[in-house]
Parts: structure tokens; sequence; C-alpha cells
């Protein structure tokens, strides 16, 4: 079961938790977005020292979160989009494709520059590297990398029959899902290195339940590369809660493992 921790370099007090947890093996794998200028090769750097321990991966942000993009030339003037927009010109097959593959390589780009190595794994920030429109474009791009380094590529193709058992939320995760199932074929088809099962997802405005919900979701993950995805840090309440819940955890069945390639041949 792979653990990992979303938006690295989004803010420090979500640096920080992602690091205290690191050094305490509770996670294995950590996303990071290296298109705004706050991650920054110094706060990189921090996370790299652990790089023998954890899956260091890049988190596509593909919608505007308001924060200044990287001071390079390729981004010079532009803008993302917002998140419904983005979700509406996909469902109506309407997405700008060339301009989803320019941020794709753009922001690949950015963190081999950023963090002097490739990516082990690629995922987008609220999921939408998912979306139509987005999902081939990414795949695409992929299946342009030398094979032997191609990162892998998440999912959330979740199992709802699991979450219902175990009496998880199941709404949020039943929409991501439905992109998760397509986003699992087409990259199983174009034989690319992928997770088998995914959860984490509920409402964070139910986080104080967070401490409950945290047994079942890890008991939703039997493949040793099914993803549990997080958001710990500290000036938020949802990610607060998250954060000492995932600091005080015992993982019944040992700590997180990181991807297991073997498991994709």
């Amino acid at each position: 079961m792979i653990l990992c921790a979303d938006d690295y370099g989004l803010r420090e007090d979500i640096d920080r938790a992602i690091l205290e947890l690191t050094l305490g093996g509770r996670l294995s794998a950590i996303s990071c977005m290296v298109v705004f200028d706050r991650c920054s090769r110094t706060v990189l750097a921090e996370l790299l020292q652990h790089q023998a321990h954890v899956d260091i991966g890049l988190h596509l942000c593909l919608t505007d979160e308001g924060l200044p993009l990287s001071p390079t030339p390729q981004l010079s003037g532009k803008r993302l989009p917002s998140f419904a927009p983005l979700v509406r010109q996909a469902l109506s097959h309407r997405m700008h494709s060339a301009e989803m593959a320019s941020h794709i390589a753009l922001q690949y780009d950015l963190f081999v520059e950023k963090c002097g190595r490739p990516p082990d794994f690629m995922d987008g920030h609220l999921h939408v590297h998912q979306l139509p429109g987005v999902r081939e474009e990414l795949i695409k791009f992929a299946l342009g990398l030398p094979a032997a380094g191609r990162p892998y590529i998440r999912n959330t193709n979740m199992s709802l029959p699991e979450l219902r058992k175990r009496r998880l939320p199941w709404l949020k995760a039943g929409f991501l899902a439905r992109f998760g199932r397509r986003m699992f074929q087409q990259l199983h088809a174009a034989k690319l290195p992928t997770n088998r099962g995914f959860a984490g997802i509920y409402n964070f405005r139910q986080s104080r339940r967070y401490d409950q919900y945290l047994p079942g979701f890890l008991q939703c993950l039997s493949e040793e590369n099914g993803i549990m995805v997080v958001h710990p840090g500290t000036d938020d309440l949802w990610r607060r809660e998250e954060f000492m819940a995932l600091r005080k955890f015992t993982f019944p069945g040992g700590l997180p493992n990181r991807f297991k390639r073997e498991r994709e041949k």
C-alpha cells in the first residue's frame, strides 16, 4: 500500500507536515506542485534528501490556484483555467487539448529543472488529469518518454462496494471513480504503469471523523500498489485532522511501501 501526500510546495505548513511524516516513515510518495514560484529548488531540496525512501512525483496543476507561477519565459502571461470551467469544457468535449499538452510538457520540464531528475510518478491536482481531453494528452506525453524512465500515473479507480461495506464516504468517491476507471483502462491498454486500487476520498467538511475513516481506507487497498491519497498540513482544520491522525496511527500491516514496478510487467 502506497501512502501519497499531495500538494508539496503549495504552502510552508503543508511542506513541514509532509516532511515530518516522511521522517517518521509514514509516507511512501509525495506529489509536488512545481509550477508555482514557491515550490523552489530550495524547498524541493529538503524533500529530495528523502528520495531513497519515497517516490517523488509531479502534481500537475491545470487549474488556477491564485499563486504566482514559476518565473519562466514559457509561463510569462499564461493563466490556468478555473476548475469548474475546465470540467465543463472536458465533459462537453471542448477541451483545448493542445493547451493541456503544452502545460503537461512544461510542468514536467520544470520538475526536471528544479529537482535535477525526472519524476517517479505523475498525477493531477483535483484529479483533473483524468478528464477527457486531458488524460489522452498525458498518456501521449508519457508514451513519448524513454520506456525505462516512464513515471507511473495515478488513477482514482475505486471499489464502491468496499467503501460501502466499511461505511466510508462514497458519493464523492463514486464521481471520481468514474473517471479513474476510464483512466485505468486507457493506461492499462497503453501498457503504462499505474496503481491498482485507490482510497482516501471524503468530504473535507467531515474532517473531524478522519481518524475513523483512516483504518477503513487502508482496508480497501488489498494490493501493494494500491494508493491512498492524503493532504497533511496545519493551517486548515481538515489538513490538520489528517496530519494528526497520520502521525499517531499504527499501521497494522507495516509501514507504507513504494510503487513496485514488477507488478506492472
